[in-house]
């Protein structure tokens, strides 16, 4: 540190490097200097990790952020001309018969000649079987975004993460369970999708926790490969995706059969647990569509949105009046309660499949 000359009229010394231009010229005064320098630097060289810290998070955050625009991009996009395309040709053919459908497909798109349709599949859904010989069904909410086509896998983990045409994507695709067979419908259809914040894949499930939401959707069109389907909306229910959120417990939601008498006290069940009232019963002798998704209201939470299918001659239109707010309380996981002891049915007797 360089010095100026000394001025014997005031016996102080300059120090140009600190922010202080006179300094009291004595050895405990030269050491405060070279401390307050030292911590300056310090500072320094601290406020510079720092801002190389931010501009490193700022540069991978973008690139992320970039990636999954570019994901979402692709992703949606190549569906979205797919489902153009299926519509469109599904307008164009509309008034004729099934075979003159065919007919007409085969003519605009002599490339399926060569694909090994199953026997007795629908016109409406050979685009997407020629893209993906495992599609298995078509499943559409009016008003909403979900209008997608089923796949299914010989597992339930590969769709998690793949798209329908079979590309590795964080938006997955709709699935169904790989137990699950269509021809004809099993007791229980487990369909699964992500809920993604661009309000995509299962993303609209969300709403039907407002009861005035259900009253607006409150049917679904679930085809197989084989046959049209309307479904009637019978329960909307929170509950956990594995043992570990629900002290070992984990209510199965996931089977695709069961007896005749574990079917009504499932059904017994599902009138524990469901939001609110739909006005829609359910028998018995029913069929069902389970559709699930992630939600956030306790650790490990699954909504489930549970239809049943039309029955024979009957209205495919749902009397919404009837829809109202339960009179008893909602049966929830034991994580749902910041104290499980506050839960209402803390002692009821757990249902297991059988």
């Amino acid at each position: 540190m360089s010095k100026n000359k000394k001025n014997e009229n005031n016996g102080y010394v300059y120090f140009h490097e600190t922010e202080e231009t006179v300094i009291r010229n004595d050895e405990t005064q030269k050491t405060a200097v070279a401390k307050f320098v030292k911590r300056k630097k310090a500072k320094k060289i601290f406020l510079n990790t720092i801002s190389i810290v931010l501009i490193v998070a700022i540069v991978v955050s973008s690139l992320f952020l970039g990636k999954r625009g570019i994901e979402k991009f692709l992703v949606l996009k190549q569906e979205e001309e797919q489902h153009k395309q299926s519509t469109d040709i599904m307008e164009e053919i509309e008034n004729l018969t099934e075979e003159e459908k065919w007919a007409y497909l085969y003519k605009k798109y002599p490339e399926l000649i060569n694909v090994n349709f199953p026997t007795g599949i629908l016109c409406d859904y050979a685009l997407y079987y020629s893209n993906n010989p495992q599609t298995v069904g078509y499943l559409k909410i009016e008003g909403t975004k979900i209008d997608t086509p089923v796949v299914q896998a010989d597992n339930n983990k590969y769709y998690l993460n793949h798209d329908f045409y079979g590309k590795s994507t964080s938006y997955g695709a709709v699935y169904a369970s790989y137990k699950n067979s269509f021809d004809p419908f099993d007791r229980n259809t487990l369909l699964y999708g992500h809920n993604m914040n661009d309000g995509s894949r299962f993303a609209a499930l969300l709403n039907y926790k407002s009861l005035d939401y259900f009253k607006k959707h409150p049917t679904i069109q679930f085809d197989s490969l084989f046959e049209k389907n309307t479904w009637k909306i019978y329960a909307v229910v929170i509950t956990n995706g594995s043992t570990e959120s629900d002290n070992g417990y984990f209510f199965d939601f996931t089977f695709n059969h069961c007896s005749d008498a574990c079917y009504e006290e499932y059904i017994e069940e599902l009138e524990k647990r469901k939001l609110y009232e739909t006005g829609v019963d359910l028998l018995p002798t029913d069929t069902i569509v389970t559709l699930c998704t992630c939600t956030y209201e306790h650790d490990d939470a699954r909504l489930l949105v549970i239809a049943r299918k039309l029955r024979d001659g009957e209205s495919p239109e749902v009397d919404t009046s009837l829809a109202r707010m339960k009179d008893t309380p909602v049966k929830y996981p034991d994580s749902y309660y910041s104290d499980p002891s506050q839960n209402p049915y803390k002692n009821d007797k757990k249902f297991y499949l059988y």
